[in-house]
């Protein structure tokens, strides 16, 4: 069978096997004969039941970088089914839109637009990844006034373990655990999501200092619809998006130009702008070296360089926040609760003093609303996800150290009652999971009773959700 993937996918060879990596090159996922892409639910379904015991995981883009999808390790009978055929539009009314689960969101975002619709939630930042991926994992964006992207679903149709197909909506008492089950409740096969009027958006930017950031990112979060805090530790300096609704002038240029993002040119702080084009600069050289890039070709420099010269914007809320570029990195983010997100930058203020020059990009800071989910560190609750990542080089390859201050910088949140995201980067030892996690329990429970053989997990998730 060939099996053709993106061009984010890496494929290595393991001895006389072709192995497919996640985007990072941290894990290998599966190899080459693993991959199954079922053209139709039935293939699934008659899988499942023909081979009751057989264990299989779901790939979405293969972006997180846990070996959370993996099945490498489970022998060569575990297959790692990709739903690279199961996509697009099945249905649409006034205020919902269904989509298969292997449909990327990109392909979401831009349907949304063409019908003048958008989710009632910020999207996250790669539109590369699939639906089904980013519900299971908990993808989020920014803004106290909603949450996640799980928290637009209205209703999910989910294929069991044992073939049976459900249909699970908000009514259900056991929705909170399947829009985020992190593909160990059952295959994803649809989504239904609830959809809002489109709104054009003004994101004004502007760089500040880490005083003004500690005294006022909280106040920010609750006056403005969307906030992004871009915060370079090193030098106080902080890069901030303030998103909301734009003015009726703004929208009719904004639509007068084809409805194409529209920069706002002469409303930055010069000086202001100037000082962090020269944090840039030097940004990008230690990223060149760390990541022996010298001719800085790599797309993670293009994640750093357009920080510069910033100006404000006006377009659709994916036209300005679905902005991400995924180049491989080291990627941990760590949300701690939003009444506790002052003693979170005080405490990283204090390492980053003792710790100059690690880190090759800002700490970024996006507050949530309270989500239904059982699995989300925002679950009946605001919180401040706080991201840290390190670069790695074109040979997969990281500075010395980085591994080890990833670990350190998750360690100073836990006391805080921090909560990782699942689908980046986790020191999983340093987390009391059920403490953390009220639902913990009731998720494991529902597990055992829908998936008893565990033909869901793997060797990772099974020490994740191993007792503590």
């Amino acid at each position: 069978m060939t099996v053709r993937f993106q061009a984010f996918h890496s494929i290595k060879a393991i001895g006389n096997r072709e192995v497919l990596f996640n985007w990072s090159r941290t894990n290998p996922l599966g190899a080459l004969d693993q991959v199954w892409r079922p053209t139709t639910r039935d293939e699934l379904q008659q899988l499942l039941r023909e081979y009751p015991e057989r264990k299989l995981r779901l790939i979405g883009s293969g972006l997180s970088f846990e070996p959370i999808h993996s099945v490498y390790a489970e022998g060569s009978q575990a297959l790692l089914v990709d739903l690279h055929h199961l996509r697009g539009q099945l249905d649409k009314t006034a205020d919902t839109v269904t989509y298969l689960a292997g449909t990327p969101l990109d392909t979401v975002y831009a349907d949304l637009i063409a019908m003048d619709r958008m989710l009632p939630a910020s999207p996250g930042v790669i539109g590369i990844q699939t639906l089904g991926g980013a519900l299971s994992t908990g993808t989020h964006g920014q803004g106290l006034h909603q949450s996640a992207l799980c928290d637009a679903v209205a209703a999910l149709t989910v294929m069991l373990a044992s073939g049976d197909i459900i249909r699970v909506d908000r009514t259900d008492p056991r929705f909170g655990a399947f829009v985020m089950g992190m593909g160990m409740l059952g295959i994803l096969l649809d989504v239904t999501l609830n959809t809002v009027p489109n709104r054009i958006m003004r994101c004004t930017k502007f760089t500040t200092d880490y005083p003004f950031l500690l005294e006022h990112n909280e106040r920010l979060n609750r006056e403005h619809a969307f906030v992004k805090s871009w915060w370079f530790a090193w030098t106080g300096e902080s890069h901030i998006w303030l998103v909301d609704p734009a003015s009726d002038d703004e929208v009719a240029r904004y639509r007068a130009g084809g409805s194409e993002p529209l920069v706002l040119e002469g409303d930055m702080d010069e000086r202001m702008n100037l000082a962090l084009n020269a944090t840039i600069d030097a940004t990008l050289q230690k990223m060149a070296r760390d990541t022996k890039d010298e001719a800085r070709a790599g797309e993670h420099f293009e994640t750093v360089r357009r920080f510069k010269d910033a100006s404000d914007l006006v377009g659709n809320v994916y036209q300005i926040l679905c902005k991400g570029i995924p180049a491989p990195q080291i990627n941990c983010e760590v949300a701690v609760p939003l009444e506790r997100m002052g003693e979170a930058l005080e405490i990283l203020q204090t390492w980053q003093e003792a710790n100059p020059g690690v880190l090759h990009y800002p700490f970024i800071l996006r507050c949530t609303g309270p989500s239904v989910a059982w699995l989300s560190a925002a679950h009946d609750k605001s919180v401040c996800w706080i991201g840290f990542l390190v670069y790695l080089a074109a040979d997969g390859t990281f500075v010395g150290g980085s591994m080890e201050q990833m670990r350190e910088l998750q360690q100073l949140l836990v006391p805080l009652g921090g909560i990782p995201h699942f689908g980046k980067h986790l020191a999983m030892d340093l987390y009391d999971f059920p403490a953390l996690l009220p639902r913990w329990h009731d998720f494991l429970a529902l597990k055992r009773e829908l998936d008893p053989h565990g033909r869901f997990e793997n060797r990772w998730l099974g020490d994740l959700f191993a007792n503590r």
